[in-house]
C-alpha cells in the first residue's frame, strides 16, 4: 500500500490522506520515462503558497489528482495534490543514461506512490526537463530535474540519530538541500542580478525578469545610496539573501536593517559575514521604533528599498508610517513582494493583499523569471556553473547563516509525524523561524 495526501482547493488547511493498492500503481513505462518514487521532501511557507495560487499560477498542474483515486479525492476542480522541494529516486527507466536508483533533485508530490516523468537531457550535464503536455503551464523552474550523485544509495541511509558518520553526514546534507535548494535562489538572483554589483558587465534584471518588459535600470539596481531593509528577515528565503547580501563589496548599500523574530540568531550571522556596511537586526515591536529611525538618519540614504519576505501582518504599514512622520527626508521607497506570512489566507486576504500591492506600488517577484533571464543574458552553462559552485559554498557555511536552524524530522505520509502532520502545523501557523521540516517517505528499506 502506497500513501497520497491531498489538499481542498477552496480550503487549504482541508487536507486528508488516503491509501492505494499495490494493484493501483502505474502500468508499462511511456518512451522516454523513467518512474520515480519520492524519497525525502521539505514543507515550508512556500507549500502554502503553493496551493494558495495554485489555480493562478498552476503549480496543481504538477501532479494532478487521478481519475482512479478513491472518491471524492478524484475530482480535480475540487482536490490536488500539494507540491514539495526534495529528491526522488529512479525505480524504473527505459532511457538509457539515466539508471535506476539515480537520484534526482526536483520538485516532488507529496505522496509515497510511484509516478512517471517524461524527461529530456538538458544542459548542463545532469539536468534533465520533463515534457509531459499537461505539465506545460508550469514555470521552466518546476520542470526542471537534476541528478545527485550520493555515495551510498538513499533507501540504505540509517534514520537520523544512526551511529554511522557517512550516513549521518549525507542525510544531513540532502535534509538541508531538501529545505533551501530551490528557495536560495531568489536571493541569490536578487543580490546576483536584480542588484548586480558590476552594472558594466551584468545588466540588472527587474525582480520579475524581462518576461513582461518592465522597466529596471541601471540606477533602480544600485545600491550604493540605499538601505535595504529585510521584512521577515528569519524565514528561509531570506536567510539564504543575506548571506550573500552580507558579503557583497562592490556596489555595497549603506546599510541593511533585518526585522525578524530571530534577533541574536541574525546578529550571530552577521558577525560570521563581517559585511562592509552597517547590519542591523530587530524585532517586530521595534521596527517603528525612535532608535530604528534615528538609525537611519545617521546613515543617511537617499533610497529605502524593502524587501517584503514574508513578515508579520502590518508591518510594513507600521515601518512606512513611521518612516514618514520621522524618517530622513527626500528618500524614495521601493517594495519588493517576495513572500507571504505562514498561515491559510482567505479570500478577503487575498484580496486585501491584492489591494496593497497597488496601493504601495509593490514589485513582485518571481524566481523562475528571474532566472529565466538570467540564463539569457548569461548563457546556460555559464548561469548553472556559477549558481552550482555558490549553491556548495551556501551548503557547506550552513550552520553560519543559520546557526539556530533544526531539522525536525518526520516519517512518511499519515499522522502527526508525517506530511499530514506537517501540513497542519503550517496552516495553524505553529513552523517556528529555527525548524526545517523534512520527510522520508520511504523506510531505510524498500516499502
Amino acid at each position: 500500500m502506497t500513501e497520497v495526501h491531498v489538499v481542498s482547493k477552496q480550503d487549504i488547511s482541508e487536507h486528508a490522506t488516503f491509501t492505494l493498492p499495490v494493484s493501483a500503481e502505474l502500468g508499462e513505462l511511456s518512451p522516454s520515462s523513467v518512474r520515480i518514487r519520492p524519497q525525502l521532501v521539505s514543507l515550508t511557507s512556500n507549500n502554502l503558497t503553493y496551493a494558495t495560487l495554485g489555480s493562478i499560477l498552476k503549480w496543481w498542474d504538477a501532479y494532478p489528482v487521478q481519475e482512479s483515486y478513491p472518491a471524492p479525492y478524484n475530482d480535480s476542480s475540487k482536490w490536488g495534490i500539494a507540491p514539495a522541494w526534495g529528491f526522488a529516486s529512479i525505480e524504473e527507466t527505459n532511457i538509457s543514461n539515466l539508471a535506476p536508483e539515480t537520484l534526482l533533485f526536483g520538485f516532488w508530490p507529496t505522496s509515497a506512490a510511484p509516478i512517471d516523468l517524461k524527461l529530456e537531457q538538458s544542459t548542463p550535464s545532469g539536468h534533465w526537463i520533463e515534457t509531459s503536455e499537461y505539465r506545460q503551464t508550469l514555470m521552466p523552474l518546476y520542470n526542471r530535474f537534476i541528478v545527485t550523485p550520493l555515495s551510498i544509495p538513499i533507501h540504505t541511509i540509517a534514520d537520523p540519530g544512526a551511529v554511522s558518520p557517512v550516513s549521518i553526514d549525507v542525510l544531513d546534507r540532502l535534509a538541508w538541500s531538501s529545505v533551501f535548494r530551490a528557495i536560495w535562489q531568489c536571493g541569490h538572483h536578487l543580490n546576483e542580478y536584480t542588484f548586480p554589483a558590476n552594472p558594466q558587465t551584468q545588466k540588472a534584471i527587474h525582480p520579475l525578469g524581462d518576461r513582461f518588459n518592465l522597466p529596471w535600470s541601471e540606477e533602480d539596481g544600485d545600491l550604493s545610496s540605499a538601505v535595504v531593509v529585510s521584512l521577515g528577515a528569519s524565514t528561509k528565503t531570506a536567510r539564504t539573501f543575506a548571506y550573500f547580501f552580507e558579503r557583497r563589496e562592490a556596489k555595497a548599500p549603506l546599510g541593511l536593517l533585518q526585522v525578524t523574530s530571530s534577533v541574536t540568531a541574525l546578529e550571530e550571522a552577521s558577525k560570521a559575514a563581517k559585511p562592509s556596511f552597517p547590519s542591523k537586526s530587530v524585532t517586530y515591536a521595534d521596527v517603528a521604533s525612535e532608535e530604528v529611525v534615528e538609525w537611519l538618519k545617521q546613515i543617511g540614504p537617499s533610497k529605502v528599498i524593502f524587501l517584503e519576505f514574508g513578515a508579520r501582518e502590518d508591518v510594513l504599514t507600521k515601518f512606512l508610517d513611521s518612516f514618514k512622520q520621522n524618517g530622513p527626508e527626500s528618500v524614495s521607497t521601493v517594495i519588493i513582494k517576495i513572500g507571504s506570512p505562514q498561515k491559510v489566507l482567505s479570500a478577503e486576504e487575498l484580496g486585501k493583499a491584492s489591494t496593497e500591492m497597488t496601493r504601495l506600488g509593490k514589485i513582485q517577484c518571481n524566481t523562475s523569471d528571474m532566472q529565466d533571464s538570467a540564463i539569457g543574458a548569461l548563457g546556460v552553462e555559464t548561469f548553472f556553473q556559477t549558481i552550482s559552485a555558490s549553491w556548495e559554498k551556501l551548503l557547506n557555511e550552513r550552520h553560519n547563516w543559520a546557526p539556530d536552524l533544526n531539522i525536525v524530522w518526520g516519517h512518511g505520509i499519515s499522522g502527526d509525524r508525517g506530511i499530514e502532520g506537517g501540513w497542519s502545523r503550517l496552516c495553524r501557523s505553529e513552523v517556528h523561524a529555527e525548524e526545517a521540516l523534512v520527510y522520508r517517505l520511504q523506510g531505510s528499506g524498500r516499502t
